[in-house]
């Protein structure tokens, strides 16, 4: 089994840094393929081969806009509000059908039911058919699922909940079958959502189950303030067991093996941020290899 890195959230700032981080990544033997972020632009990054299969998530811009704005969303229920973020999910379609057109072959991108607190699952059906009939290369398109919006709790995203999500991915499949769908699962955001280590073992086996799982992202999470912020922040924790994790991570071996014991055969994900955040790139790319260790070791 190999892992897409989600290198975006670790890779030095510096240009010519990020380049030979990238290339030392991309030669390592767990490395399957990249997942890149797109806020408002999306390029190749320099170092990575450009045969490498990637996966194109937009949270990056979906939470950027929606922190200054907060009725933007695909799921929103301010018309407004969805057609800003309608119309900045054009710019994310035209940006993969030109690296697809490149010759980079991108696997699948995945979108989000923002914005926090008040998503609409029947909007969110609304937009999602809306972008079936862009031109996105040819790439499959999945719902990666985020912290659902829990009534008296915090919410990191506060999103659609997951049965809403699969309701909404069985509704446009059907009107919209010439898209390969799919649903994504990332196991410190089930986490938070649930407030410990159960519901993401949880969501794994509910969306197994309904067929759209596609993806899981591994990225651990805390009940308790760390260096990356306050208790269940979303800033990807490392793995329990590796040098790089603060105390209180919850995401182990054990959990890592019932996930993929129960997600079988989907593509996976390391997505990690070290802490500091200017740590040299060689200790950068060991930190990395001793979580991406701990999943294969436990699959």
């Amino acid at each position: 089994m190999k892992l897409f890195s989600s290198a975006y959230n670790t890779w030095p700032a510096d240009e010519a840094e990020r380049e030979a981080f990238v290339s030392g990544l991309t030669e390592r033997d767990w490395v399957g393929g990249l997942e890149l972020g797109y806020a408002d632009s999306l390029d190749w990054p320099q170092g990575a081969p450009a045969d490498l299969p990637a996966i194109v998530s937009g949270v990056p811009g979906t939470t950027g806009h929606n922190a200054s704005d907060p009725d933007f969303g695909l799921a929103s229920p301010d018309e407004a509000g969805r057609q800003r973020a309608l119309e900045w999910a054009r710019g994310e379609a035209a940006a993969v059908a030109e690296l697809v057109a490149e010759g980079h072959p991108i696997k699948a991108v995945q979108l989000h039911s923002a914005p926090k607190g008040k998503a609409d699952a029947a909007k969110f059906a609304e937009s999602l058919l809306e972008l079936a009939g862009l031109d996105w290369g040819g790439v499959q398109l999945w719902v990666e699922h985020c912290d659902a919006f829990i009534e008296g709790q915090e919410p990191q995203k506060g999103y659609l909940k997951l049965d809403e999500e699969i309701a909404v991915l069985e509704k446009v499949s059907q009107e919209a079958p010439q898209i390969a769908w799919g649903l994504v699962l990332n196991w410190a955001r089930s986490a938070i959502e649930g407030r410990g280590a159960a519901l993401p073992l949880e969501h794994v086996k509910t969306a197994a189950a309904s067929g759209w799982l596609r993806h899981i992202g591994f990225s651990s999470c805390a009940g308790i303030e760390s260096p990356w912020g306050g208790p269940w922040a979303d800033q990807h924790l490392p793995l329990v067991g590796t040098a790089a994790a603060p105390e209180g991570s919850l995401l182990g071996a054990a959990e890592v093996k019932a996930t993929i014991a129960a997600a079988g055969d989907v593509t996976y994900g390391l997505k990690v941020a070290l802490r500091p955040v200017d740590m040299p790139g060689d200790q950068k790319l060991a930190a990395l290899d001793e979580n991406a260790a701990l999943i294969l070791a436990n699959a």
